[in-house]
């Protein structure tokens, strides 16, 4: 028995090692008044989380659809004159209008029709194709598995030792536990190791501006020739694209509140952005300035955790709720079973790691 704990011995130091290399990671990105560089993490190909969140406003993530890689395909440039009627139409909104002109030239904003196609093909197949419940098996089977490992459940706890003051400050003031508010943080972004690879500003104007079927359909894999799928599919651009515009202006604004260029705020492929992969709307509705630095970032960890805490009470969390009312909570924050079972899970696990 002693020779077999020996034997384990540099297993149990590399596990260690990496929870600590995954929180000094995420504090030497974290600068205020800049955007993170880019995230270089493996888990753009190690999913993440469904995207986008519903913390986004946005409730069509299929179970399955997770952060992963861009597709192949690569985006198209548009000339800054095929942006002219979104721009005129956010400018009429109140967003200036030499800002605008200044953002949208020189071909910075790529055109990307098939992150529509992605989203509204997981529209369609939650309709037409509807999944049982998850189970536990199912959980483990999936990519949410790689939040469930010691390595991962360590680091959480160490993430929230050194961010104590602001886990005090959010259960304080909005309520959550320490375990619940890390537990989305790393099923989001895994702490903040991957915040997208994708420019916030070219996904929403590309899911804004794609709301016809027919820009979509050629990349779209649900349709099979089916009116009714494409009936459904047509809506659901039409619907999916004013809810992108709206993003689109919540990131124009949010981005002018950092003093920050709108393309320098990486996002997933959805537009969320920040460790707590909030969408522009809710970073302006439940972002908090929790550092006191007269700014909301939601890349630098006290103002994510404390902002999570906002949302979650904005949604109905309250002290003594049972566990099926947690579950409705952690819903909100992304309509997805398998979502909600990994949050939970994952929390459970941290919470007895802390305890």
């Amino acid at each position: 028995m002693a020779s077999h704990r020996r034997a384990n011995a540099p297993g149990r130091l590399l596990l260690r090692l990496a929870a600590c290399l995954a929180v000094l990671t995420l504090l030497a990105s974290c600068a205020p008044a800049h955007a993170p560089g880019p995230a270089h993490a493996a888990t753009d190909a190690v999913p993440t989380a469904p995207t986008p969140t519903v913390a986004t406003g946005d409730t069509t993530a299929a179970p399955e659809a997770t952060a992963v890689a861009a597709p192949s395909a690569a985006p198209a440039v548009v000339n800054a004159g095929a942006w002219t009627p979104l721009v005129s139409r956010l400018a009429a909104d109140g967003l200036d209008k030499a800002t605008l002109a200044r953002t949208f030239a020189g071909g910075g904003v790529r055109y990307s029709p098939e992150i529509m196609a992605r989203k509204v093909d997981a529209m369609v197949r939650k309709k037409f194709e509807p999944r049982p419940k998850p189970s536990h098996k199912t959980l483990t089977q999936s990519n949410y598995r790689h939040f469930l490992s010691p390595a991962v459940i360590d680091a959480a706890a160490l993430f929230v030792g050194e961010h104590k003051a602001a886990f005090d400050k959010a259960r304080r003031d909005y309520g959550p536990p320490p375990e619940l508010i890390a537990a989305f943080l790393v099923v989001e972004t895994n702490l903040g190791s991957f915040l997208g690879n994708r420019d916030a500003l070219s996904v929403l104007a590309s899911l804004a501006r794609s709301a016809k079927l027919d820009q979509i359909a050629p990349y779209m894999k649900t349709l099979h020739g089916d009116p009714d799928r494409a009936a459904f599919a047509a809506e659901a651009a039409k619907d999916r694209s004013e809810w992108a515009y709206r993003e689109l202006e919540a990131l124009l604004r949010y981005a002018a509140a950092k003093k920050q260029a709108p393309a320098a705020i990486p996002g997933s492929i959805y537009g969320a952005i920040g460790i707590c992969q909030f969408m522009p709307s809710n970073a302006l509705h439940y972002g908090v300035d929790a550092d006191g630095d007269g700014v909301v970032d939601l890349f630098c960890p006290g103002d994510a955790i404390v902002s999570v805490a906002s949302y979650l009470r904005g949604h109905g969390w309250k002290p003594g709720m049972t566990e099926d009312q947690t579950k409705a909570v952690v819903y909100a924050y992304n309509h997805s079973d398998l979502y909600v079972l990994a949050v939970m899970t994952v929390a459970d696990r941290i919470g007895a790691r802390l305890r």
